[in-house]
C-alpha cells in the first residue's frame, strides 16, 4: 500500500507559489477569449509499508507540471519544482473560450526528472502537445527524483460561477478572477512496485539467506510510457538484452511458517522477512503467467531467487503475472532445507486504502479575510480594551468567519503570542456560545477576543484560525485570514502575516 496523492483545484483564497505562463490581466485576447484563474492544491499522505521501502520517497513531489487543453489547443500551463511540501498550492491561468461551460482536458505530470532515456532524452516543455504527452516514454528511473506520476482527466468547467473572493490580490495575480468550481485529480504512478519476502518452514534449523534476485531478460521491457496505453501498444515494446538485477538484503531470514497455515496467512507479507535491500519498480508488461510455477507467456516476467540454506546454494523461479502500472506485487517465498520453494504472490492497487475512501482532500473554502462584525463595515485597526462587565461586548474585538468545505472539516479560533490569563477568545452562533472545534456550515460565526486585565495596555495578541486536515490528523495548520501574503494584509495595523490578525490592547479612552 502506498501514499495516494491527490491534486485538487480548489478556488478558496490561500497563499501562492511561483508559476509559469501567468497572464497579465483578465482581459480579452486578440482571438476573443479571456483568462480566468484556477488554484491548484496538491496533497500527499503516507501509509505503512510492509517491506521496508521508503514510503516518503515514493510519495515525494520534486516537480509538478500541469497542462490544460481545449479542443486540442493549449489553454493553460504551470510548472513547479523544488522540494514541494504538501499541501503545495499555486495558481494557474486558463483561457476561457466560453462564458458558460468549457470542456478542458487536464494533464498533470509529477517528478518528470525521475524519467530518463540516455542518448535520446525526451523533454516536457510549456509547448508540449497532447500527442507529445501520450507518446512520452522513458527507459530508466533516476534515483533521488521521486517516482513518475500522472493524471489525465476531462472536466467540464463552469466558467460563469465566480469565487466570492475577487478580484485577486496575490502577487503576480492582482486583479485576476478565480472561478468557483472545485476540480480534483488523483495522481497515480506510471510504474509498478515489486516486493520480495522469504520465510523458512517451521522447524528448520539451518541459516537461510537470499543471495541473489533478478528478473530474466525476456520479461523486462525496454521502455515505459508516462500515460496509460492499450495492450497493442504495450505488446509492441521490446525486451531488454540483459537480466535486471535487484539488490537483495544480506540479513538472515528468520521468519518461519507452519505448513498448516491458511492461504491468507501464507499470502500475507507481514509473516515473512523482506529480502529487497532497495525498492524496485518494474515497467508495465502485458505478458505474464496465472500460475507462479508454470511459464505462461514467453515474454512474461520471471523472478529468479538465489538462496543459501544451511550452507548449500540453491535457486528457484517464480513466474509473475502481467505487470500493471500503479499496482503492488508482493512475492512471498517459503523455503525448506531440501531445496523446495513455494511461492504465493498478491497483487493490489498501490493506492488501495479503504480507510480514506470517504475523505475529501481539499484546502478549506472559507472567508478570507475575516470579515467585520457588521456587513459593509470597513476594516479598521483591531483593538480591545479591558471591560470588567463580562456580559458586555464593549471593548472586544469582534468579527465574522465562515468555513463551508470540505466535508468533515473543523476549525478553531486560537490566540497566539499571549497568556490565556491576559486574553480570551470565544465563538458564537446567533448569540449563543458554541464549543470548539467548530464544524463547517453555511453560517457566519461571530468571534470575540476579550482583554482580561486592565494593566495590559500596549500588549498585542494574535488571532488565528487553526484546523487539522482530516487526511493528516497529526498536524495542525493555520488558515489565511488576513489576506494572501505579507504584502496583501487586509486589516490595517495588524502585522504582516496573513495567517494572523494582531490585536492591540488600548486605553478605553483611545478605543
Amino acid at each position: 500500500m502506498i501514499r495516494k496523492i491527490l491534486c485538487m483545484a480548489t478556488l478558496a483564497g490561500c497563499c501562492t507559489l511561483g508559476m509559469s505562463g501567468c497572464a497579465k490581466e483578465d482581459a480579452a485576447t486578440p482571438s476573443g477569449e479571456r483568462n480566468v484563474t484556477l488554484q491548484l492544491n496538491v496533497e500527499t499522505r503516507a501509509v505503512d509499508q510492509t517491506d521496508g521501502t521508503p514510503a516518503a520517497e515514493e510519495a515525494a513531489l520534486y516537480s509538478l507540471r500541469v497542462y490544460a487543453f481545449v479542443d486540442g489547443k493549449l489553454a493553460g500551463h504551470s510548472f513547479q519544482e523544488g522540494n514541494l511540501v504538501a499541501p503545495a498550492r499555486f495558481l494557474m491561468d486558463l483561457k476561457a473560450y466560453s462564458d458558460t461551460e468549457q470542456t478542458v482536458d487536464f494533464y498533470v505530470v509529477a517528478n518528470e526528472g525521475s524519467m530518463s532515456t540516455p542518448g535520446g532524452q525526451m523533454q516536457l516543455t510549456e509547448n508540449s502537445t497532447e500527442d507529445d504527452l501520450k507518446r512520452f516514454t522513458f527507459t530508466r528511473l533516476v534515483a533521488g527524483k521521486g517516482l513518475p506520476m500522472f493524471c489525465q482527466e476531462r472536466v467540464t468547467v463552469n466558467m460563469a460561477a465566480l469565487d466570492p473572493n475577487n478580484p485577486q490580490q496575490a502577487p503576480g495575480h492582482e486583479g485576476h478572477t478565480l472561478i468557483a468550481q472545485h476540480v480534483s485529480f488523483d495522481l497515480t504512478r506510471s510504474v509498478g512496485k515489486l516486493g520480495v519476502f522469504a520465510a523458512k518452514t517451521a522447524g528448520e534449523t539451518g541459516v537461510l539467506r537470499v543471495t541473489g534476485l533478478k528478473l530474466l531478460k525476456n520479461g523486462t521491457r525496454m521502455v515505459n510510457y508516462l500515460l496509460p496505453q492499450n495492450d497493442a501498444v504495450l505488446k509492441a515494446v521490446g525486451a531488454k538484452e540483459q537480466d535486471q538485477t535487484l539488490v537483495p538484503s544480506t540479513a538472515e531470514v528468520t521468519s518461519q511458517l507452519a505448513l498448516d497455515i491458511t492461504p491468507e496467512e501464507r499470502r500475507n507479507p507481514a509473516n515473512y522477512t523482506p529480502v529487497l535491500e532497495e525498492p524496485f519498480y518494474p515497467f508495465e508488461n502485458p505478458w505474464g503467467s496465472s500460475v507462479w510455477s508454470q511459464m505462461g507467456d514467453a515474454l512474461g516476467n520471471v523472478l529468479q531467487i538465489d538462496f543459501e540454506f544451511g550452507g548449500v546454494a540453491r535457486s528457484g523461479l517464480a513466474y509473475l503475472p502481467p505487470i500493471e502500472r500503479n499496482h503492488y506485487y508482493a512475492v512471498c517465498c517459503l523455503m525448506n532445507n531440501s531445496g523446495k520453494i513455494t511461492v504465493d504472490y498478491t497483487v493490489a492497487d498501490w493506492d488501495d486504502a479503504p480507510a480514506w475512501d470517504d475523505l475529501e482532500f481539499a484546502y478549506p473554502s472559507y472567508s478570507n479575510p475575516i470579515q467585520p462584525l457588521q456587513e459593509n463595515e470597513s476594516m479598521t485597526q483591531p483593538k480591545v480594551y479591558f471591560n470588567p462587565d463580562e456580559g458586555s461586548t464593549e471593548g472586544t474585538f469582534s468579527c465574522r468567519f465562515q468555513m463551508t468545505a470540505p466535508s468533515g472539516q473543523e476549525w478553531q479560533a486560537t490566540l497566539l503570542d499571549a497568556s490565556p490569563a491576559d486574553f480570551e477568545v470565544k465563538v458564537y452562533l446567533d448569540g449563543v456560545e458554541v464549543s470548539t472545534p467548530v464544524a463547517l456550515a453555511d453560517k457566519w460565526y461571530t468571534i470575540r477576543v476579550r482583554a482580561l486585565k486592565a494593566d495590559n495596555v500596549g500588549k498585542v495578541v494574535s488571532l488565528a484560525i487553526s484546523y487539522v486536515p482530516t487526511w493528516n490528523p497529526g498536524e495542525s495548520e493555520l488558515l489565511l485570514i488576513n489576506g494572501t501574503a505579507s504584502d496583501d494584509i487586509r486589516w490595517p495595523s495588524s502585522g504582516n502575516a496573513p495567517e494572523v490578525i494582531q490585536i492591540t490592547q488600548v486605553d478605553p479612552a483611545n478605543y
